[in-house]
């Protein structure tokens, strides 16, 4: 019970955090520059839009390299040693700080996300479908000859894929995004926190870059290489929304079994790792801001 109310203080401190709201907040300038094609889409047919647009976004390669960069940002705080940690760690223990740090790093990957995925749709409001149908305009948008049409007058950074239509409900690929991002983004924090123990804060941050730049290096491979070098880049399985979208006469993605059981897992053993090494490290207080 303790674990759980240091871990929810813990968070609070995490998410009341400049760099938290410098993100959010750039990344809903970002949604509303890039919504503006499909919102004039929308006033044209005079139809609203789904509430489903956040998977989507998460295949556009500009706006997914601003997402990663912003959360290795935000994780630049690791290894969490700041004066305002210290007292915690006298009360609480090694192993359970390092637990609590953990378990927040979980929290604030989940409330960015969800706060990405809200910042993707506001743009649209007064102008979305709440409902479980992903609805004419999205059916439209994403079928070739419409599509087609639309990408030819507009400069588009994200689009709708046909194929995942009929995969998903907006529901299920809304949720199926959101854990799938918040685990990624989850381990990026837990790998930066873990590096940052066994070297110092500027390794680490260079070692979660390193982890974005994986993203790049699947998105410029094609042919039978590509699905072959994304079985071991977390950070492009966002990406989700293409799952079922051929390229090159291959599935990109592995399959969602796999992707989930690589990343539980290895959130499992580098939290263990961490738990080992706080043991025995020596704390260098900070005056930086938590």
């Amino acid at each position: 019970m303790k674990t759980l109310q240091y871990t929810i203080r813990t968070s609070k401190q995490k998410l009341n955090n400049n760099k938290v709201v410098i993100f959010c907040t750039a990344f809903l300038i970002l949604s509303w520059t890039y919504d503006q094609p499909y919102l004039e889409f929308v006033h044209e047919k005079e139809y609203p839009i789904s509430w489903c647009v956040f998977p989507f976004y998460m295949t556009s390669y500009s706006i997914l390299s601003f997402f990663y960069f912003g959360i290795v940002y935000i994780n630049s705080d690791v290894p969490f040693m700041q004066h305002a940690n210290m007292y915690q760690v006298i009360r609480t223990g090694r192993r359970r700080w390092a637990i609590c740090q953990i378990g927040s790093i979980l929290v604030r990957s989940l409330f960015i996300v969800v706060t990405s995925a809200v910042s993707a749709i506001l743009p649209f409001t007064g102008e979305i479908e709440l409902s479980g149908d992903w609805g004419k305009v999205v059916r439209s948008l994403a079928s070739h000859k419409s599509g087609d049409l639309f990408k030819e007058e507009h400069s588009l950074d994200f689009s709708f894929s046909y194929e995942i239509l009929y995969k998903f409900t907006p529901v299920q690929l809304m949720l199926l995004t959101v854990i799938l991002c918040t685990l990624i983004c989850t381990l990026l924090g837990i790998l930066m926190f873990a590096i940052s123990l066994f070297s110092t804060k500027l390794i680490a941050i260079a070692g979660g870059l390193v982890y974005v730049i994986g993203f790049f290096i699947v998105e410029n491979t094609f042919g039978r290489w590509k699905p072959v070098i994304a079985h071991f880049v977390p950070a492009y399985w966002a990406e989700v929304a293409l799952i079922a979208k051929p390229v090159d006469g291959y599935y990109r993605l592995p399959p969602l079994t796999y992707m989930f059981t690589v990343l539980i897992a290895s959130i499992i053993i580098m939290s263990l790792v961490i738990c080992l090494k706080v043991k025995y490290i020596e704390f260098n207080w900070e005056n930086e801001d938590a």
